[in-house]
């Protein structure tokens, strides 16, 4: 293995390590808001949740349509995430505790309970939509810290943003009942969300690497020389 080679190795171990210790964090975090949550009262938080709720159908065809486009547009436009999507390895199979975490916490607090505050507080549908996927792109900016660039604060920003519109579409659809924007959800981070913690990480570590770069292979020509 050339020095090239090793040197990318390595720096991609690191990005994995990085982005699994992140992801574990996130999974416990969200854990526990389960267990807290649920615990509570575990038959209101099933009624909350809306399982064995007369769901009408086209908030299910929403939910399918939401996750599909949403998931096909990131693997367009961040290509670089599309390998993870196919590997199978212990890493991939974190995606699966994040996924149904993030599903269940993000879409019941930002589109069950913001959602029905604001309706209560006597705010327009349009007004909820915009508000609960605004609180929803807000605290996924936190993803510019772990990238450590602060130029994709903005692309994340928008797209987090869109992505909770949707969802707030298909709560609409569902007749507020968040089961369907809970699946659409976790089914789209199932996807790509391992993908884009590892891009974010391998950029945060490209950027705080201190190596300098493998010397030239002996006979190389100097790329000083000749240089007065």
């Amino acid at each position: 293995m050339g020095a090239v080679e090793e040197h990318a190795t390595e720096a991609d171990a690191a990005a994995r390590r990085r982005t699994a210790w992140l992801a574990a964090g996130v999974i416990v975090a969200f854990a526990a808001a389960l267990l807290i949550w649920a615990g509570r009262d575990p038959d209101a938080f099933v009624a909350e949740l809306g399982i064995g709720a007369d769901i009408p159908p086209r908030g299910w065809i929403v939910a399918g349509l939401v996750a599909a486009g949403y998931t096909a547009y990131t693997l367009w436009a961040v290509p670089q995430i599309r390998p993870v999507v196919s590997e199978i390895s212990w890493f991939r199979a974190l995606a699966i505790p994040l996924a149904v975490g993030s599903g269940l916490v993000e879409e019941m607090f930002f589109r069950h309970i913001l959602m029905t505050s604001f309706a209560h507080g006597g705010l327009g549908t349009v007004a909820q939509v915009l508000l609960s996927a605004l609180a929803f792109a807000a605290v996924h900016t936190i993803w510019v810290v772990f990238g450590r660039s602060w130029t994709a604060a903005l692309p994340i920003l928008l797209s987090t943003f869109a992505l909770g519109v949707l969802m707030s579409l298909v709560y609409l659809a569902s007749d507020r009942v968040v089961l369907p924007a809970v699946i659409a959800h976790a089914a789209i981070n199932l996807v790509i969300e391992p993908g884009l913690l590892l891009n974010s990480a391998r950029q945060a570590v490209a950027r705080s690497s201190s190596s300098p770069p493998p010397p030239p292979a002996l006979g190389d020509p100097s790329p000083n020389r000749g240089a007065r």
